[in-house]
C-alpha cells in the first residue's frame, strides 16, 4: 500500500511540474492596449492593424494574413516586413528592460507587433516601431539564442 501512494505522489508531483514549465513558456501577445497617452483609440486601432499577422512559434514564422506580410528573399537572408504592426511605449520599455531574452522567449511573445523581422544564417533581427506617433524604434538582434545587441530611440 505504501508503495502505491509514494507511487501516486510520484506521478502527481510529475504531473504539477510538467503543467507549471508549459506555464512558464512564453505566449504570444494577442491583445494589444493602448498605453500611449498621445495615441487616440482610432490611431491606436490603425497602427495596430496587422498586429498578429506575423507569428513566431516552434522556431518558426508564420504568416497568419498574407495581405500585411511581405515576405522576401535576397542572398541567404528572409526579410518579413508587416506595415501596421505597433508596439505600445511601455511594452518596448519593458522590453529593455529585460537583459536576459531569449530568441525564442522574445520573438514568441512579441513577433506580433515587429514591423520587420529579418534572419541571415543564425542571426535574427526584429524591428518594432513604437511610443506616441510612431517615432520610436527598438531593434532586437540575436546571434543564436542569445541578444547580440538591443538599441532604442525612445526614453527608457
Amino acid at each position: 500500500m505504501k508503495k502505491i501512494i509514494i507511487s501516486v505522489v510520484v506521478i502527481l508531483t510529475i504531473f504539477a511540474i510538467g503543467c507549471s514549465n508549459d506555464a512558464e513558456q512564453a505566449k504570444p501577445i494577442t491583445s494589444w492596449k493602448n498605453e500611449d497617452n498621445e495615441v487616440s483609440k482610432q490611431e491606436f486601432a490603425e497602427l495596430t492593424k496587422n498586429n498578429n499577422a506575423l507569428e513566431y512559434k516552434d522556431g518558426e514564422f508564420v504568416i497568419h494574413d498574407k495581405k500585411a506580410v511581405i515576405k522576401s528573399r535576397a542572398d541567404d537572408a528572409t526579410t518579413y516586413f508587416v506595415q501596421n504592426a505597433y508596439i505600445p511605449i511601455k511594452v518596448a520599455q519593458a522590453i529593455v528592460k529585460k537583459e536576459d531574452w531569449t530568441k525564442d522567449e522574445l520573438l514568441t511573445k512579441y513577433a506580433g507587433a515587429a514591423q520587420n523581422i529579418t534572419e541571415k544564417g543564425k542571426t535574427v533581427e526584429a524591428f518594432f516601431i513604437t511610443g506616441p506617433r510612431g517615432y520610436g524604434e527598438l531593434r532586437v538582434t540575436f546571434d543564436g539564442d542569445k541578444v547580440k545587441s538591443m538599441t532604442n530611440t525612445f526614453q527608457e
